[in-house]
Order: structure tokens, then sequence, then C-alpha cells
């Protein structure tokens, strides 16, 4: 799970930005239209349109500071004409008590555009339809009883500004802006739904990523205690064994040559002591095979590495061609990095089998400056190297595997990738000299 992008939410973001953009053109449309047939009626145009003008320039000083804030801190609380409910209209409280300085800042611009604009529908009614871009900024700006309020004085002032200034019949001069003001409120109202669910969408979006990481890392803490619980219990019941079969049998053969120094003086003594020293020898040489033995996978009982190998991909289901080159010199390879070996390409064929949907695959061994090194590849879809597949339920945690094993032996695993050119994992494992053998 970020940081993730949210595709749940773009539709409900698009749509509440659309409306934001459609509220500053509705602004300038309207106001624009106004300032025309104003400045066509008035008594005093250079008058009317110097209020007019200076009405927008307001309008653009307050919109301007809003984008220098966001500008300058995305992640501050959303100000002017920016949310269903401004963060700038929000009475939240710092610590100290006071409130947000860029709330005072909104409510203190809208308070200036609200009553300017009141004044030139005073000197002209031609300028009321800005009252329709007005009350949605009331809605999205203030709180909503403050809001709701502020609706209800611009209706009335644009009532009283139709009918001073015509002799129109008064009924469409009062039902008009009151349509005008229900419609500017359903249609905040569903702004503010919009909003709401687009706020909740990402709210659970985030909770969802956040489980997602707290699951995966349980997962692999709980994988690293299995994985030392038990090399813990495989050492303990090691330790049993050797205490149990080769440290007594050392102890006796210890004893034993006590035995027969103290006799030497006896070639007959001296010679059941030496066949009792046989004895012990060999009987701890077949312990010792035994604890060998018990740590041999089974396919490596009856049969060297290549054997094990062909068995290996002889079992794999059909779908991949997989081909075995290997160098007549791995009967210098001890049976360890065998193990080591033979499960690292059991764990390599897993993922071809599993992800890859490879058409061929191949497994070659070779020995080479002191080095056995075992190559599986394939041509199937690939991965990104720097980006691997998160662990999931179903898989994920192969390569981790292969890697930590072959890191165990002391050698070094690279795989190479990229999407749709295949895979290719080369495990290297240094051969032990002859004189630590």
């Amino acid at each position: 799970m970020s940081e993730t992008s949210h595709p749940s939410n773009a539709p409900t973001g698009a749509v509440t930005r659309s409306l934001r953009l459609g509220m500053h053109g509705l602004f300038a449309l309207l106001l624009g239209i106004g300032t025309v047939r104003a400045v066509q009626e008035a008594e005093q145009p250079v008058w009317m349109l110097l209020g007019c003008l200076l009405l927008a320039a307001w309008y653009v000083l307050g919109f301007a500071a809003h984008l220098r804030t966001r500008l300058a801190a995305p992640s501050a609380p959303q100000t002017a004409v920016d949310s269903p409910r401004i963060a700038g209209a929000r009475t939240e409280q710092s610590e100290v008590g006071r409130a947000h300085p860029t709330a005072n800042s909104a409510v203190a611009w809208f308070a200036v555009l609200f009553i300017g604009w009141a004044a030139l529908v005073a000197a002209s009614r031609e300028l009321s339809w800005v009252a329709f871009a007005l009350f949605f900024l009331a809605l999205h700006l203030l709180p909503r009883a403050a809001g709701l309020l502020t609706v209800a004085v611009g209706t009335a002032v644009v009532i009283a500004a139709q009918l001073s200034q015509s002799d129109a019949a008064t009924v469409p001069s009062i039902i008009g802006p009151c349509m005008g003001a229900l419609v500017a409120i359903g249609i905040s109202w569903a702004y503010r739904q919009l909003h709401a669910e687009s706020e909740h969408r990402r709210a659970l979006n985030a909770e969802l990523v956040a489980a997602q990481r707290d699951l995966i890392a349980t997962h692999d803490a709980l994988a690293g205690a299995q994985h030392e619980s038990g090399v813990l219990a495989e050492r303990a019941r090691l330790a049993r064994d050797v205490h149990d079969t080769l440290a007594q049998g050392f102890s006796s053969i210890v004893l034993l040559s006590r035995a027969g120094l103290a006799g030497a003086d006896d070639p007959q003594r001296l010679r059941e002591v030496l066949q009792r020293i046989e004895e012990s020898a060999v009987a701890g040489l077949q312990d010792s095979r035994a604890v060998v033995h018990a740590l041999t996978p089974p396919e490596l009982e009856q049969a060297p590495l290549t054997a094990a190998l062909r068995r290996l991909i002889d079992r794999q289901p059909g779908g991949t061609n997989i081909c075995l080159h290997a160098d007549r010199e791995l009967t210098s390879v001890p049976t360890a990095l065998e193990m080591t070996l033979l499960r690292t390409a059991q764990g390599a064929l897993a993922n071809v089998r599993q992800h890859a949907r490879a058409a061929h695959a191949s497994i070659e061994l070779s020995v080479e400056s002191g080095h056995v090194q075992l190559v599986v590849s394939d041509d199937g879809d690939g991965f990104d190297v720097d980006n691997p597949p998160a662990p999931s339920q179903d898989g994920g945690y192969g390569l981790a595997a292969m890697r930590e094993r072959v890191q165990e032996a002391g050698g070094v695993l690279d795989v190479e990738s990229t999407p749709g050119n295949g895979t290719r994992i080369v495990a290297r494992l240094p051969l032990p000299t002859a004189a630590g053998r």
C-alpha cells in the first residue's frame, strides 16, 4: 500500500475541481455582463466602470492570495473558495485559542467583496446577477449558518434594488431572486456531499495502505521468527546428536588410550585396548555418517546433483521446455553445497512455473575458479528488479528465500530481469579448498 494513487477518488475530485473553476468563471461572466449593462444605463458611467473594476480587482486579489498560499504550503488547510466549507471559515483554533489567520483573512476578503457588490447594486440593478456567484462563495466560504444568512441578505438586497429601480411587477421581482438563492443552496449542498465522499474515500484508502504495510511487516517479522526458531531447533537437535554419539565415542577412545598407555608393558592387554579403540572409532564413524545422512535431502541420497536436477525437471508440469547443461567436474561439489544448489533451482523453477509464463527455460551448472555456479534463465514475462512485486498470500518470497539460502552458504545471488525480456538468476558458491575439506 502510496504515496499511492487513489483511482477511486479521481471522478469525484474532477467534479469538485470543475465546480470550483466554474464558480470563478461564473463570477467573471456575470460581473462582465453586469458591468456592460450598468455602464450603458448609468448617469455617471465612468464612476460605475471604476467601481466594477475595483470589485473585479478585489476578487482577483483574493484569488491570487489563495493560490500563493496553496503553492507556499500545499499541505496546509484549504482556504478561499477551495472546499465545501473552506478552512478559512472553519472555526479551527490554535493551541492558544486564536482563530487561524488565513480564516480571518478569507472572511474579511469576502466581507469587503459583498459590501462592494451591494453598493454597486444600489446604484444599478444590472449588477444583481452577480449575487448568484456570491451566493456560492458565501455557502462555500462561510460556516453554514453564516452562509445561509448571507444568502438571505443578498437576496433582500437584490429584491430591494429591483423594486426601487423599476416599475416591474413585484411578484417576479421577488420570486426570481428567491429561486436563484434556492438553486445556489441546492448546488452548494451537492458540492459539499461530493467533497465529503471524496475525503471519506481518501481516508479509507490511506487506512488500507497502512493496514497492508502493517500486514507485510508482521508477516516478515513472523517469517523471521519462524526461521530463527527453526535454526535454533536444528542446532539443538544437532547438539544432542553430537553429544549422544560422537562426543561419547571420542570420550571412550580417550579413556581407552589412557588405559592402554598405563598397561603398555602387557602386550595382551594393549592388544585388547587397541581392539576396543577400533570398535569405538568404527561406531563413531557410523554415527557421524548417520548425522550427515539426516542433513541430506532425499533427492541427493541415491544420486548426484545432476541426476537430482534431471528428476526435478521431469516432475515439472508441461508448458515450459526446460533443458539442463552441467559440467563433468561436479563430483568435487560437497553435499552441503549440492543441497543449496538444488533448493535454489527448485525455487527458481517454481517462479518460472507460477509467474514467468515462459516457453523455454534452462539450468546451467559449472565449476570454475574455485566456485560452483548455477544459472536458471527463462524467456518469460520478466519484471522490474528495482521494483519487484510485493509479497502476498499467493507468494512473492521465493527470491528472498533463495538469496538468504545462498548467502548462508557464503555465496552470492544475482537477479537480472526486465519486463518482457525474461529472467536470469545466477547463484555463485565458493568451493572449499583442499586443505579445508
